[in-house]
């Protein structure tokens, strides 16, 4: 009995580890650019930056995007800077081919490449990079005018979440807040989106 207890964490610690560590996937690397620089890599994304309001917003908040080394992923070639605007999971929602045509009529130089690791789900939503309907402008140009402003990106987050564009919308309410901590049912929303983007 004695030696059966003591062989079980060695029968049950294999099994915590395996449970732990993530499946290798296959994702689409969305890429903006690259050179054999950092700025060169870094020149697409800023210019990116001042067309699209949600990639100002996220970077650094969930690591994409980025500036990257392209020894970091497999199959790439070695020794270049590249701005990683995400990766997009094969068996995930989001269609790479889709959103690198949207992301391209903005930042022509983009491009995806097929890798196989384990990333979790960096994915930019494709809709932050579509052309906005006339209801949307109205959002994005009130912003432009008014960028310290949470009721403006309150007032974008909950159109966005009317949309369905809940990914998008958990960011900019976040914004909201970080401009006004204590705006009027920032908050609800912020917590209604995380139970939503968790479901």
């Amino acid at each position: 009995m004695i030696a059966r207890l003591l062989l079980l964490p060695f029968v049950l610690l294999p099994l915590v580890a395996s449970a732990e560590e993530p499946k290798p996937r296959t994702y689409d690397i969305i890429i903006l650019g690259g050179g054999k620089t950092e700025a060169a890599a870094q020149a697409p994304l800023e210019a990116l930056k001042k067309r699209v309001l949600w990639v100002r917003l996220t970077e650094g908040s969930w690591h994409y995007p980025r500036v990257e080394k392209s020894d970091d992923y497999p199959g790439l070639n070695k020794g270049l800077y590249i701005a990683v605007l995400g990766l997009c999971a094969r068996d995930g929602d989001t269609n790479a081919k889709a959103l690198v045509k949207a992301v391209k009529a903005l930042a022509p130089g983009t491009y995806s490449k097929s890798i196989k690791g384990a990333y979790g789900d960096p994915c930019p939503p494709t809709g932050a990079f579509t052309p906005p309907s006339a209801e949307e402008k109205v959002h994005l140009d009130r912003i432009a005018k008014e960028p310290k402003s949470a009721a403006a990106y309150f007032a974008y987050a909950v159109a966005l979440k009317e949309e369905g564009r809940l990914g998008e919308a958990s960011i900019i309410v976040d914004e909201a807040m970080e401009l006004d901590p204590k705006y009027p049912g920032a908050l609800e929303l912020s917590q209604t989106l995380m139970v939503l983007l968790t479901d």
